[in-house]
């Protein structure tokens, strides 16, 4: 939360090696004002995804998303917190609002707000070995707002990482299983131009190879 839209470089030169909780900083453009402990909208938003797992007995209904994220942006607005909605998230829910079908509202999405609020179907399901029926699941989380190749790739990503990680799986485990199902998932939803999410994980996993730490997050 205190390093949002921040550079690497000014993060550790207010920072340091962050190791607790810290307050935003008073000139922080999205969260000056918030307290050490606070959450940001991904967070927000992936408590609904999982609230909603819950209620649906392991699925979203896209309707009921639709209205939880209406619902909380309000909430957010009234307590003072604008701008928190993504462009994808805000264009698809405006559509829904405005009469679209929720299954229809997504299919423009491509920016990561669907990445950002997925870990809960992480935890909820295994990525192996059905990945497709895990896909199924991925794609739900994000059909209202991100149905597209892009939004689904991203997603499936995170989620099988955070699958392979809860199921004990090592962080090489954690690639493979992310290069591999964002490749499947960039078989989903509708097609919309953009670079390879898969092919991209292993570039940057490529990139930083044999790099201490804080060389290969300069790099990155």
């Amino acid at each position: 939360m205190p390093t949002q839209v921040m550079s690497r470089a000014d993060v550790v030169r207010v920072y340091g090696t962050l190791r607790g909780f810290e307050s935003a900083q008073p000139d922080n453009p999205v969260s000056a004002g918030m307290p050490a402990g606070s959450v940001t909208d991904d967070t927000d938003q992936a408590v609904i995804v999982a609230r909603l797992l819950i209620e649906g007995g392991g699925h979203v209904d896209p309707l009921r998303f639709a209205e939880e994220l209406l619902a909380w942006e309000k909430e957010m607005k009234a307590k003072g917190s604008f701008d928190l909605l993504g462009p994808s998230t805000k264009a698809a829910l405006d559509s829904v609002a405005g009469g679209t079908d929720p299954k229809e509202a997504g299919k423009y999405g491509t920016t990561n707000g669907a990445a950002m609020r997925v870990t809960p179907v992480g935890i909820a399901f295994a990525c192996a070995p059905d990945t497709e029926r895990f896909l199924d699941r991925v794609v739900e989380s994000c059909q209202v707002t991100h149905d597209t190749t892009v939004g689904i790739a991203g997603a499936a990503a995170v989620a099988a990482a955070v699958s392979t990680g809860v199921a004990g799986g090592s962080l090489d485990d954690a690639f493979d299983a992310a290069i591999s199902l964002s490749a499947a998932g960039a078989r989903r939803g509708h097609w919309i131009a953009g670079a390879s999410i898969s092919a991209r994980i292993g570039w940057a996993r490529d990139l930083v190879a044999g790099l201490d730490e804080a060389a290969a997050l300069d790099r990155i």
